[in-house]
């Protein structure tokens, strides 16, 4: 894995303090990076077919993923973002596909304390630099 995707997700946790934790995903699918308290291992497949499902217009698509034990309702899925928010207040994921309408992805679980879209302009800022690095 590069030193680069490793900056930039530094750099994107010390700049949002929001986010809680952060995987990248390749293009071809693969995990390349996760922090230590965020491991997607295990819903891999189910990431991947949301981000591979191009949606028709009028389409929602997945209605929920479930990630480490929580389950998030799908309340965005466009081509630029997937946000997932868990009702019981445990959070909410933020997928922004690399690059946008691709099929990697920086994945960040957001503090359940606000709302996700306070952390989505960071979050596709650090996507957008991530786009020749997966």
């Amino acid at each position: 894995m590069s030193s680069e995707i490793e900056s930039v997700i530094d750099e994107l946790l010390n700049e949002e303090q929001n986010v809680y934790g952060v995987a990248v995903i390749s293009t071809s699918g693969e995990i390349i990076t996760q922090t230590e308290n965020w491991d997607l291992s295990t819903e891999l497949n189910l990431i991947n077919e949301l981000l591979r499902t191009k949606l028709a217009l009028g389409e929602k698509g997945m209605s929920s993923i479930s990630i480490q034990g929580i389950k998030y309702m799908i309340v965005e899925n466009t081509e630029e973002r997937k946000i997932g928010t868990n009702l019981t207040g445990k959070g909410h994921i933020i997928i922004a596909p690399i690059p946008i309408g691709g099929t990697g992805a920086l994945i960040c679980y957001i503090n359940p304390q606000i709302g996700p879209r306070d952390a989505l302009f960071a979050v596709q800022a650090y996507a957008k630099k991530l786009t020749n690095l997966v």
